[in-house]
C-alpha cells in the first residue's frame, strides 16, 4: 500500500468513526426525547387523572363545580344538576302541592316521578304513565316495546340510611342513592372518573347477553327492567321466567316461575307459580316461602310487613313469613283516605307507624305491629269526615299529630267520636263527642272536639288533664290521672266497647 492509499484509508476510517459517533449521538438524543415525551405523557395523564370527569353511556359530559359535596365521610351529589344531565325534568317544591319549598323537589322521566324532601328518612317513587299509555314503542330509547305493569300513580317508598341535605339552597342526596333514584348503573373504580350507564343502554346490553346464553327473551316489563341497574336480568323461556347475573351469566333464580316482579325499594322478587306466591331476595334467598296465597304485596317497607290475600280475605305477614294479622278481613287499610289531610299519613295501611287498620263487615279495628288486637272491628269509621252542615273552614280529621302531645286516631262508635292514643293504647277522649275537627287560620292548625254543643280546644284539654304521652321515650307513670269531667262520665265503660 503506497502513501496515497494509506492516507485515503485513514480518512475513510475517520469518516466511519464520525458516522458512528453521529449515529450514537442521534440514538441517545432520540432516547432522551422519547423519555421526555413519555414523561410528558405520564405527567399529562397524571394531571388529567386529578380532574374529575363524568361519562354517560361512554360519552363525557360537562359537570359543574357544585356537582359533588363532601360532608364527614359521605359524598353527596346535586340532585338538580344530575337530573338535568340525565334528561329528567326537575321541579322545586313538594309533589302534588302548589308551593316553592326549597327543601323538597321531584324529578320526572317518561315513566315515573321521584319525590324527595331534605331531612326525610324516605323518598317515594310514583309510576307516571303519560298520555294514558302504559307501553313505550320500539321507536323509543329502549329499542323494544316496554310495558308498565303497575297502575298509574302506584308508589313505592325507599328507606334511607342518610337523608338528603340542603347546601346553598340546593338539594343534595347521598351518592350511593343514584341507582335507586335514577335507575342507572354507576362505576367509580377509576380515580376521579364517574361512569354512568342509563337503563335503555343496560337493557340493550342485557338483550345481547341473554341471546348469547340462548334465552328466548328478556322481560320487557319496566318494573323488571329496573333490576338490570343492580346487575340482574329477568329472562324468559317458554312462558316461564328466572334471573341471571349480568356480569357472568350465572343463573340466580331458576327459569320456572309463571311471574316475577322486581320490587325495587327492597330489591326483592315477588314470585308467582301455580296457585302460590312467595318472596325471594335478589340473590335467590327465600324470604317468604311460596305458599297458597292468591296475592302478595308490600304493606310497609320500613316495618317490613306484607299484605296477603286468600279466598277474598286479607291478612298481614312479617318478613319471616309469620302471621301478624290473620287472613280473616275484608280489607287492610282505610277507605276514603282522600277525605283527610294526607300530610301526616305516610301509609294508609299503618296509622302513626304503629297501628294496622283492618276492616270486617264495613267496621274498623286496629292491630299492633306485633299482631296484638288493639281495637276490635266494631267501629263505624276511623276519622271524622265533615258534612255539608259543618261550619265553613272546619276540616275532617283522622290523626291527631304528635305535636299536640299524643299520637291520636279519631274513632267513631254509635255515631259518636273519640280519640285512641297509639302511644299508650288508651282513650284520652272516649267516644262521646259529636264532632272532632280542625280549623286552619294563618297557617296554624288547631284541633277541637264538640261535646254537648260546647266547643273544646283539644290541646288545652289534654294539657289540663295530664293526658299527653309524647315524647314516646318519657317513662310512663304507674297510675294515670283519671279524667272526671262530663265527657268521661258520659262513657265510663268505653273499654267494654
Amino acid at each position: 500500500m503506497n502513501l496515497e492509499e494509506s492516507n485515503r484509508f485513514l480518512e475513510e476510517q475517520e469518516q466511519r468513526e464520525k458516522k458512528k459517533k453521529i449515529v450514537l449521538v442521534s440514538i441517545i438524543l432520540c432516547a432522551i426525547l422519547a423519555a421526555l415525551l413519555l414523561i410528558m405523557i405520564i405527567y399529562i395523564q397524571y394531571q388529567d387523572s386529578l380532574e374529575l370527569k363524568m361519562f354517560i353511556d361512554g360519552n363525557q359530559v360537562k359537570i359543574s363545580n357544585n356537582l359533588l359535596y363532601q360532608k364527614d365521610d359521605t359524598t353527596y351529589i346535586n340532585v338538580k344538576t344530575l337530573a338535568e344531565t340525565l334528561g329528567y325534568t326537575y321541579t322545586k317544591g313538594e309533589y302534588k302541592k302548589y308551593n316553592e319549598d326549597i327543601n323538597s323537589c321531584y324529578i320526572r322521566n317518561d315513566l315515573e316521578i321521584v319525590a324527595m324532601t331534605v331531612g326525610s328518612e324516605t323518598f317515594t317513587k310514583y309510576i307516571d304513565v303519560r298520555e294514558n299509555s302504559n307501553v313505550l314503542t320500539p321507536e323509543g330509547p329502549y329499542g323494544a316495546e316496554i310495558r308498565v305493569q303497575s297502575e298509574n300513580g302506584t308508589s313505592n317508598t325507599f328507606v334511607l340510611k342518610k337523608p338528603m341535605i340542603l347546601v346553598e339552597n340546593q338539594i343534595y342526596m347521598p351518592f350511593d342513592l343514584i341507582t335507586d333514584v335514577f335507575n342507572i348503573s354507576v362505576n367509580t373504580s377509576e380515580q376521579n372518573r364517574i361512569r354512568m350507564y342509563t337503563l335503555p343502554l343496560l337493557f340493550k346490553n342485557a338483550v345481547q347477553i341473554a341471546a348469547k346464553l340462548e334465552y328466548s327473551t328478556v322481560d320487557g316489563t319496566y318494573e323488571n327492567i329496573r333490576a338490570i341497574a343492580y346487575g340482574i336480568i329477568v329472562v324468559g323461556e317458554n312462558g316461564v321466567f328466572g334471573t341471571i347475573d349480568s356480569s357472568n351469566g350465572q343463573e340466580i333464580l331458576s327459569v320456572k316461575y309463571e311471574s316475577l316482579e322486581f320490587i325495587q325499594n327492597v330489591q326483592e322478587f315477588l314470585i308467582k307459580g301455580e296457585n302460590t306466591v312467595g318472596l325471594l331476595d335478589k340473590d335467590g334467598t327465600t324470604i317468604i316461602q311460596p305458599t297458597e296465597y292468591d296475592e302478595m304485596a308490600i304493606l310497609d317497607e320500613i316495618e317490613q310487613l306484607y299484605l296477603v290475600k286468600k279466598n277474598g280475605k286479607y291478612g298481614v305477614l312479617n318478613r319471616k313469613g309469620d302471621i301478624v294479622v290473620h287472613i280473616d278481613y275484608d280489607k287492610i287499610g282505610l277507605r276514603k283516605i282522600e277525605e283527610f289531610n294526607l300530610e301526616d299519613i305516610r301509609n294508609p295501611y299503618l296509622l302513626h307507624d304503629k297501628c294496622i287498620v283492618v276492616e270486617l263487615d264495613s267496621l274498623y279495628g286496629l292491630f299492633s305491629l306485633e299482631g296484638e288486637e288493639l281495637l276490635k272491628p266494631v267501629y263505624e269509621q276511623l276519622g271524622y269526615i265533615k258534612t255539608s252542615t259543618d261550619v265553613s273552614g272546619e276540616d275532617s280529621v283522622l290523626l291527631i299529630p304528635p305535636a299536640l302531645g299524643i299520637r291520636g286516631i279519631v274513632v267513631e262508635f254509635n255515631g259518636l267520636y273519640g280519640i285512641f292514643d297509639a302511644n299508650k293504647n288508651t282513650w284520652p277522649i272516649p267516644t262521646s263527642c259529636t264532632r272532632i275537627y280542625s280549623i286552619t287560620k294563618a297557617g296554624e292548625t288547631k284541633y277541637y272536639m264538640e261535646y254537648d254543643n260546647e266547643q273544646i280546644e283539644l290541646e288545652n284539654y289534654l294539657e289540663s288533664y295530664n293526658l299527653k304521652s309524647e315524647p314516646i321515650n318519657v317513662e310512663e307513670t304507674s297510675k294515670e290521672n283519671e279524667v272526671t269531667n262530663t265527657v268521661d262520665n258520659a262513657v265510663s265503660d268505653e273499654e267494654t266497647n
